[in-house]
């Protein structure tokens, strides 16, 4: 299941972000700020899960900008048996400009597997 959204980039969003994580970052979109497009989404899927971050990875291939308007889209990718009873969800959070990926969050959770 894969959810999108049309979404801009707020500058006071950013800058109250990189105060708490990095003060030096002033009103750059550093890649670690995506994970927190999460919030933009319901994933019904995870609605009584507690689940363990495992892993991220984040890519980039132009920076980010206010000026843009973006497709967010996050969808499941990917799901690998962990232990009895538990698994390993892959999410992967992609941003575009247009057509083009500009960036990619790929998180991986630790869940009860019993979907």
């Amino acid at each position: 299941m894969e959810n999108s959204k049309i979404f801009r980039f707020s500058e006071a969003d950013i800058r109250a972000y990189n105060q708490l994580v990095d003060p030096a970052l002033g009103s750059k979109i550093s890649l670690s700020y995506l994970a927190t497009l999460w919030q933009e989404f319901d994933l019904p899927e995870l609605a009584d899960q507690m689940p363990i971050l495992m892993k991220q990875a984040f890519s980039s291939f132009r920076e980010l900008g206010f000026d843009q308007t973006y497709a967010i889209s996050l969808g499941l990718t990917d799901k690998a048996p962990f232990k009895p009873g538990k698994a390993c969800w892959t999410y992967t959070l992609v941003i575009k400009e247009e057509s083009e990926v500009v960036a990619t969050c790929a998180t991986t959770l630790l869940v009860e597997d019993h979907i």
